[in-house]
Order: C-alpha cells, then sequence, then structure tokens
C-alpha cells in the first residue's frame, strides 16, 4: 500500500520530503527512480559525514509525486513542511536532529530515519514532545512497524506554529520511554523466539519488566523464568499482589513467587 501524503495541513500547503535509509543496493535504486528531484545525503556536512557512503537519502518530493510507489516503506521516512519553509532550513533541522543529548548529559547519534526506530520513538512519545522536536517541520508519515500491533501507516502531526528549535535536542522523558519500550518488545519477542512461543501475551510479558524493576532483578536466566511463569499460568506480575519480601535477594523472589504460582494453579475450588 503506497502512503497517502496530504498536500494540506489545517489549511496550509506542504512540501514532503522522503528520508531512505541506507541498505544494500539502495543509491542504485533511489537514484534509478530519480526525475528531476532535488536529492542531498543527510549526513553531508555533519559529524557521520565520513560515512557518507553510507548515508540516508534526503529527496524534495513533488506534489503527487509518482516516486512514492517505489520507495521500500520498510526502509523510509516521510516528513512534510509548509511551502514557506526553504529546503536548507528543512535540510538543517534533519540533520541537527541526528545528534541527542541523553539523561546525564551523554551525547550520541540518534538514527530517527529507521522506520523500526521511528514507530516507537513517534508513536509512544507525547505529542507536545514530538512537536517541538519536529520544530519546522509539520507531520511525521512512517510504516509503523512496532512489534506488538500489526504494521499500519502511521502519521503523526506537529503544530505548524511550533518555535523552531535549532540546538542539540535534550530526550525528555516520553521519548525515553518510548525508546525503551522498543528495546522491552525486541527483548520479549527474542525470548519468545529461544522458547519456540508462538502466540505472545504483550501486556503480561511486558508486567514482567514492571516487576523485575521493582524489585531489582537483573540477571538474565532469572527474567527468563520469570517469563516462563507468566506465560505458563498465564497471569501478570503486575495484578497479583505478591507478598514479596523485598530484602531476599533476586532469586529467592523468583522461588517465592514459582511456589505461589504452583500452590495456586493445584488449589481446588
Amino acid at each position: 500500500m503506497t502512503p497517502l501524503l496530504s498536500n494540506r495541513q489545517n489549511g496550509v500547503e506542504l512540501t514532503w520530503f522522503a528520508v531512505v535509509n541506507f541498505y544494500e543496493g539502495m543509491p542504485q535504486e533511489v537514484y534509478g527512480h530519480i526525475r528531476h528531484h532535488v536529492l542531498e545525503p543527510l549526513y553531508l556536512a555533519t559529524s557521520l559525514e565520513s560515512l557518507m557512503d553510507r548515508s540516508p537519502l534526503v529527496i524534495a518530493l513533488h506534489d503527487n509525486d509518482p516516486i512514492i510507489s517505489s520507495l521500500p516503506r520498510e526502509n523510509t521516512i516521510y516528513f512534510s513542511a509548509a511551502k514557506d519553509v526553504p529546503l536548507e532550513q528543512v535540510l538543517k533541522h534533519l540533520r541537527l536532529r541526528l545528534e541527542v543529548q541523553f539523561s546525564g548529559e551523554r551525547k550520541g547519534v540518534f538514527h530517527y530515519y529507521i522506520p523500526s526506530v521511528a514507530s516507537y520513538f513517534f508513536r509512544f512519545s507525547s505529542q507536545r514532545d514530538t512537536s517541538q522536536w519536529l520544530g519546522c517541520l509539520s507531520s511525521v508519515y512512517f510504516y509503523d512497524q512496532v512489534i506488538s500491533t500489526s504494521n499500519e501507516w502511521g502519521y503523526i502531526e506537529g503544530e505548524l506554529e511550533q518555535k523552531k528549535r535549532l540546538s542539540t535536542w535534550v530526550l525528555t522523558q516520553s521519548q525515553e520511554i518510548a525508546l525503551n519500550e522498543k528495546f522491552v518488545e525486541q527483548e520479549i519477542e527474542e525470548w519468545a523466539n529461544s522458547e519456540k512461543i508462538e502466540l505472545i501475551d504483550w501486556s503480561k510479558q511486558k508486567s514482567v519488566n514492571v516487576f523485575c524493576t521493582q524489585h531489582q532483578i537483573e540477571e538474565p536466566r532469572l527474567l527468563s523464568r520469570l517469563r516462563r511463569l507468566v506465560h505458563i499460568y498465564g497471569v501478570s506480575l503486575e495484578q497479583n499482589s505478591f507478598q514479596i519480601d523485598t530484602n531476599q535477594a533476586p532469586e529467592s523472589i523468583v522461588e517465592q513467587i514459582e511456589l505461589v504460582l504452583s500452590r495456586e494453579s493445584h488449589y481446588v475450588y
């Protein structure tokens, strides 16, 4: 299914930009579809310029552009801006957003242009934080790749009057939670694959992460034991009020949970 990119937002005319993530053969494929388009490597004039041969490409799209049907949805993300926003400003903004500051003043590179990252970052962050991150951009459109849901196109609008932020972006709490959601779902999926489990109860498995955080359980083998218990007994560790002695060692806590669930499963009403 080809994305439907609207030419207007709240009465304002828009220009769309495609950011195509690098994959083997991408440059040849993309350049083969270019017809009088303005195109630039995203990494140009950034700290990643030494990786130019693997840079994503930014394409300024025409109205109702047929190239859209040729761009791979799993590797392309779309941004819009009001028509009066200069291309140079859009490129500067997209390049600046490659830099990010995490909590604790740690800085790094943020690959927001990868649809599997964008799916969580834009889908689960607060509307206000997304609007401020977008800055001079008015909306973002991506093929949703959230593991726990069916794939579909996601569309998030910003506020057209947002003040343009030209400094390194500091991740907000909602954005950190959104990106952590990706890590959690990947970890659950990997565990389920290793256990040959096809049907995942996502809410119950996520309760394991909450429980482990609350009780400082960090060992992967203990986390895996709790996941098996939740899967076998069909319980949520958030919903069950286990009377846990917090002074116990993590392994003792897991053993106590095992004992309680085993007893409950054999209780005859």
